[in-house]
This record gives structure tokens, C-alpha cells and sequence, in this order.
């Protein structure tokens, strides 16, 4: 056994001591849970949002090729 060997097996064997195995087993079923908070969840929209979404169909209405010049860019 190297010398090098012999640091890595104590650096291993300080290591698995100081850090107790991980649990991988849940303790409850979070799926109720993410259930509650989407239904508890509703999605509301600011009013500029909406004045956004008007201002955009007149000016398409406005100017036809500004969808063209949209499309292009995106």
C-alpha cells in the first residue's frame, strides 16, 4: 500500500464519519400537498397587463405587417 493510498482511505474513513448516511425514504406523500397549494393557487392578472394585450390587437389592427415585422423578430 502507497503512501497515497493510505491518505485516501483515512481522508474516506473521516469523511464517512463525519456525514451520517443519507435517508432516501420520504417521511410523508408530498403529492396532497402539492395538490392544496394549486388549488389554493389562483392566477390573477394585472390590469396593464390587460391594456397591454388591447394595445397590441389595435395596433395589429392598425398596421397589418406589424405581425409580419413581429413574426420575423421572434
Amino acid at each position: 500500500m502507497t503512501m497515497d493510498e493510505h491518505n485516501d482511505r483515512q481522508i474516506r474513513d473521516a469523511l464517512k464519519q463525519s456525514f451520517p448516511p443519507a435517508t432516501t425514504e420520504l417521511r410523508r406523500d408530498l403529492w396532497p400537498d402539492i395538490l392544496r397549494r394549486l388549488d389554493a393557487h389562483s392566477v390573477s392578472v394585472p390590469w396593464y397587463d390587460w391594456v397591454l394585450v388591447g394595445l397590441s390587437g389595435v395596433a395589429f389592427l392598425a398596421f397589418p405587417r406589424l405581425v409580419l415585422v413581429l413574426a420575423y423578430h421572434l
